[in-house]
């Protein structure tokens, strides 16, 4: 593996890791299950092995299209990006008007039994938000690395993305009352109400637009 392939894979665990949705449902799990702890890390071990499948699945799937189909990687590269594009326009404009926010509760049927599948079903419902991952995956298959390297490099992909939820329910469980009313008011602010025009987050998002189409069409060709 190359230096720049390793820093290329760590930003996009990293980008993977601020996963909106994983994070406020453990933040969830904390204020209002009856019993955070286990439903907690079985919603988290949920999270992680489905992930990693999907991750396997889509790395071994695409290694072998890649090797029946010449330039496969290329144009899943050109998809990307022209996708990611779209969707941060379509983002961008979301923001320059007003919007209600998404509520995250946790359903009545999740508790320490049931969080592992429901960790697996959250997972599955935030595939649309996997670009990282599909970008990573790309990266690993065109730099033609042994299949068991590029097994361990996913697995510590995986261990990436988890980190932030992984980390914010073990302090929760920690420190719970000090932080119950803290992840209360976090939660509230962002799953409640109506969000006003965020003409800034809109601008950024155009020019990540712009920057997407530019390696699309300069770098990738």
């Amino acid at each position: 593996m190359t230096g720049g392939l390793v820093w290329s894979l760590t930003g996009l665990a990293l980008l993977d890791s601020v996963n909106a949705a994983t994070i406020w449902i453990v933040i969830v799990i904390l204020l209002g299950a009856r019993r955070p702890a286990p439903t907690g890390w079985a919603f988290m071990l949920g999270a992680f092995a489905s992930f990693l499948a999907i991750a396997l699945m889509f790395y071994f799937g695409l290694s072998f299209a890649d090797s029946v189909l010449d330039g496969l990687t290329l144009w899943l590269r050109r998809l990307l990006f022209a996708g990611l594009a779209v969707a941060l326009v379509a983002m961008g404009v979301r923001r320059l008007r007003p919007r209600e926010r998404k509520a995250y509760t946790l359903p009545p049927w999740v508790n320490a039994w049931s969080a592992l599948p429901f960790g697996v079903l959250a997972t599955l419902g935030d595939l649309p938000n996997a670009f990282p991952m599909v970008l990573a995956v790309e990266r690993l298959i065109d730099a033609r690395l042994p299949a068991p390297a590029a097994v361990a490099v996913l697995i510590a992909y995986t261990l990436v993305y988890a980190l932030p939820a992984t980390l914010i329910l073990a302090a929760g469980l920690a420190f719970n009352d000090d932080l119950r009313s803290q992840l209360d008011t976090i939660l509230k602010g962002h799953t409640t109400g109506t969000a006003a025009p965020n003409p800034k987050t809109a601008a950024a998002c155009f020019a990540g637009a712009a920057v997407s189409l530019a390696v699309l069409f300069f770098w990738i060709g």
